[in-house]
């Protein structure tokens, strides 16, 4: 049987889908379903990853972004999709997320050395991932990137076993 493990690059994703398809609502969106659409498979592991936002006494943005994004955990809870951390890094007056694609490349590396999957569907367009995935391809695993059709990555699609592309209508269908 065929082991898969689904990586979703959550901000990535997040701000492609909604470049694509500004409309959806994606704290409450049916990631495996999405998920099983691509890969045929009910049984893939489905790991999101995020920087984590933290409230910020007497800040009610920070408080509406953490609500929104406890929201959208319980989503993912629900559907069993696990969740994995990064930070935010205040810099220059701008949060900048830290430590997710370090985290994603790990799991990348450590599951194709330990065959902890025979398949990795990548959702992300981040090319900081290819010496992970060259070294998940040498130990013969199969790398897909999931791009989007408005942003396409050439670096990701050359050097990934196959390359799929989600369109609009797709991002669209699954909505709650």
């Amino acid at each position: 049987m065929t082991k898969i493990l689904v990586q979703i690059d959550g901000s990535n994703f997040y701000n492609k889908a909604k470049h694509l398809a500004p409309q959806v609502h994606l704290t409450n969106y049916k990631y495996s379903d999405l998920v099983y659409s691509i890969t045929n498979d009910k049984k893939s592991e489905i790991v999101y990853y995020v920087g984590e936002i933290r409230k910020v006494p007497k800040n009610k943005k920070s408080e509406q972004l953490y609500s929104s994004q406890q929201s959208l955990f319980s989503n993912l809870r629900k559907q069993g999709i696990e969740i994995k951390l990064g930070f935010l890094l205040l810099s220059g007056g701008v949060y900048h997320e830290k430590g997710v694609d370090v985290q994603i490349a790990v799991d990348i590396t450590r599951g194709a050395i330990k065959k902890e999957f025979d398949v990795c569907y990548l959702i992300s367009s981040d090319t900081d991932l290819l010496p992970a995935i060259k070294t998940a391809k040498e130990e013969k695993k199969k790398i897909i990137y999931v791009g989007f059709e408005n942003s396409i990555s050439n670096a990701l699609s050359n050097n990934c076993s196959k390359t799929i592309i989600l369109k609009k209508s797709q991002i669209t269908k699954f909505t709650k």
